[in-house]
């Protein structure tokens, strides 16, 4: 498969899959891509990292806020890389609000599996220690609560980009979470 190839059910190709689960180290993710783009000699790894961790545009504070109202243990299940974890997401408030114990977070490039791969959800209900009915599972990607609900999960789409906080906190309170 090529780098902009996508199999079905996955968001994203092979390529990103292996940096995400932690295949490709940081470093020859960094080769590749500098490689790939004919740029190698343009940027050194640092301000590449810099880069390519600022994705991510602001914090969702309403998330946050919704989470603090929900008096319910909470895991972190993401689709990661080391450089982006380290360099972003460790350092959030919602990680720093919810998911502070290493034990929350499930993250694809230490579990060696992406979304919606079985194995990553496996780990998340060994650490949690409840069958996936008594679980509910958010996510922005539907193919990712599709194999959620084919264990026997509960799941809930919701993407920041497109869904209002008011719009998860009516799907949560139908599902019988309790939100104070």
């Amino acid at each position: 498969m090529l780098i902009g190839e996508v199999p079905h059910g996955k968001s994203y190709g092979p390529f990103f899959e292996s940096f995400e689960s932690g295949m490709m180290s940081s470093n020859r993710f960094f080769f590749e891509v500098t490689r790939l783009f004919n740029c190698a000699e343009l940027i050194d790894y640092e301000p590449f990292a810099t880069w390519w961790s600022s994705i991510f545009i602001s914090e969702n504070t309403e998330l946050d806020q919704l989470l603090t109202r929900i008096p319910l243990r909470k895991f972190l299940l993401s689709n990661t890389n080391r450089m982006i974890f380290n360099r972003y997401i460790a350092h959030t408030m919602i990680v720093q609000n919810h998911f502070r114990e290493w034990e929350q977070r499930i993250l694809s490039y230490i579990i060696g599996a992406v979304k919606p791969d079985p194995p990553i959800y496996q780990e998340a209900l060994r650490r949690s220690g409840v069958h996936p009915s008594q679980c509910l599972f958010i996510d922005d990607v539907h193919a990712n609560i599709s194999a959620w609900q084919a264990l026997g999960g509960h799941g809930v789409v919701y993407d920041a980009r497109h869904d209002s906080i008011e719009a998860l906190e009516q799907k949560l309170l139908a599902l019988g979470v309790t939100i104070s």
